[in-house]
């Protein structure tokens, strides 16, 4: 009797321990319960934009929002204007599962706006964004984020004057355009055919006139569409033509002969850059340096353009190599031979001068070092931000003598002629460029052609809009 009696006892007391340990779980998961769904983090928005933000005739602006604890609730977007509401959206993020533990933690919606389809005017508006979350805080309403955020509606494209009525442009030359914007634009410029050259303005104190140096390629013709564009804030654009008359040009035709010695001659200082292709032929490297090489070195350039000063820094005609001679001219078109055959064709985009071995360079005009070392085919170069997009570039250099960052004034000596690089003997290549184009250096040799398209259009626009200074 005994035995059972200390059994039964021993088994009274593990149903006790089990109740209590039951109870004890149950509690805890009871306060995790109502922790978790007190909690009081507010739901997250992810809203990429800046405020005020322009509203055009029609868009859809992406948002996404998250909550990681309690899950979405409910989005509640609202554009308050000349004080009526317009609902965007309403969505509701429901629960499901037991006790609605499975939730939508994260999303992305697109919210469009139609000002006109809406019956809304141009003007100030406020656009409200209001997020709630699962959490029982705040009597069971859950956390809320809410967003106000200044907007402009604007439906109305900017206006665009072109202040330059008479203008010539060389095949391969370049241009100044100046024109005055109705509103502030972040984007605007010249576009010549697919060549777009942004516009700034700050040269005058009035700052809706803006002007823009561009380029017409030497591969584009009488045909080739000039247009001013525009796009505002909103992101409306305009579109007005540039009136102008083409002077033809005719570019020289060379044959190259490319011969072994020539290539193994070169060869040593692109060696790190030509790609590893086992028994490849002293033509297969000469190619890849000449052609895809090339393009490489143009976009290291175009990259080192990428920035500019917003003056013109330059004063009066550009300076060329003194006591030098010409050995090839812009936009000169050469066909490479190889062992009597064509292999390749490339053209000419500088002018190559040639004066006593290791000459003396100096800087074309005032402006402002932007990139000086290696550039593969034109081997040490120098590049002179000279403002507002328009650039000098100095090649074949056996010796810079200036850095990166160096402001320099006209005739400042940037270093010395040399043939590193793609060249054949010493002597400098010079270019020009507007931004990404090259264009013909001559001009921006010849006082007159200054004259005549840059200085009397900026002093004309100047007199007639009563643009002091």
């Amino acid at each position: 009797m005994a035995s059972v009696e200390k059994a039964r006892k021993m088994g009274g007391n593990w149903l006790l321990r089990l109740v209590a340990f039951s109870g004890l779980a149950l509690l805890a998961a009871l306060i995790w319960f109502i922790t978790l769904r007190l909690e009081g983090e507010p739901p997250r928005l992810q809203w990429d934009v800046t405020s005020p933000l322009y509203l055009g005739k029609s868009v859809e602006l992406p948002l996404t929002v998250a909550d990681p604890k309690s899950g979405l609730r409910r989005l509640h977007v609202v554009l308050n204007k000349d004080g009526k509401d317009v609902v965007l959206g309403d969505i509701a993020f429901p629960t499901a599962g037991w006790l609605g533990l499975e939730k939508i933690q994260q999303e992305t919606t697109r919210i469009k706006i139609d000002p006109a389809a809406m019956g809304l005017t141009d003007g100030k508006a406020l656009l409200r964004i209001a997020l709630w979350d699962h959490s029982w805080r705040n009597w069971w309403h859950g956390n809320l984020t809410d967003l106000q955020t200044e907007v402009v509606i604007d439906t109305r494209p900017p206006a665009i004057e072109n202040l330059t009525p008479q203008n010539y442009v060389n095949q391969g030359g370049a241009g100044l355009a100046v024109y005055r914007l109705s509103e502030p634009c972040p984007t605007s410029g010249v576009r010549v055919g697919t060549h777009f050259f942004p516009g700034y303005s700050g040269y005058y104190p009035d700052k809706a006139i803006h002007i823009a140096f561009f380029g017409m390629s030497h591969l584009q013709g009488a045909g080739t569409e000039i247009v001013l564009e525009a796009r505002d804030a909103a992101g409306n654009s305009s579109r007005t033509r540039w009136p102008y008359h083409f002077r033809k040009k005719a570019f020289k035709k060379d044959a190259l002969q490319v011969s072994d010695g020539f290539i193994n001659q070169i060869l040593p200082e692109f060696h790190a850059l030509l790609p590893a292709k086992p028994n490849a032929s002293l033509k297969e490297k000469f190619l890849f340096i000449n052609r895809e090489l090339r393009q490489a070195n143009y976009e290291q350039i175009v990259a080192a353009a990428g920035k500019t000063e917003n003056a013109i820094l330059w004063k009066g005609p550009f300076l060329r190599l003194p006591n030098s001679a010409p050995r090839a001219g812009f936009a000169d078109h050469r066909t490479y031979l190889y062992e009597g055959k064509e292999i390749d064709q490339q053209d000419h985009l500088g002018v190559d001068l040639a004066s006593l071995a290791r000459s003396p360079v100096p800087a074309a005009n005032n402006g402002v070092v932007v990139f000086t070392g290696f550039i593969g085919i034109y081997g040490q170069t120098v590049i002179v931000d000279h403002g507002f997009g328009l650039f000098s570039m100095y090649s074949h250099l056996s010796q810079i003598a200036v850095k990166a960052g160096e402001r320099v004034a006209k005739e400042a000596i940037l270093g010395h002629t040399g043939s590193t690089g793609l060249a054949v003997g010493d002597h400098l290549h010079f270019s020009i460029l507007v931004r990404h184009l090259f264009v013909d250096p001559i001009e921006w040799w010849d006082p007159h052609w200054i004259q005549d398209n840059v200085t009397l259009k900026l002093d004309s626009v100047r007199s007639s809009s009563g643009q002091a200074g």
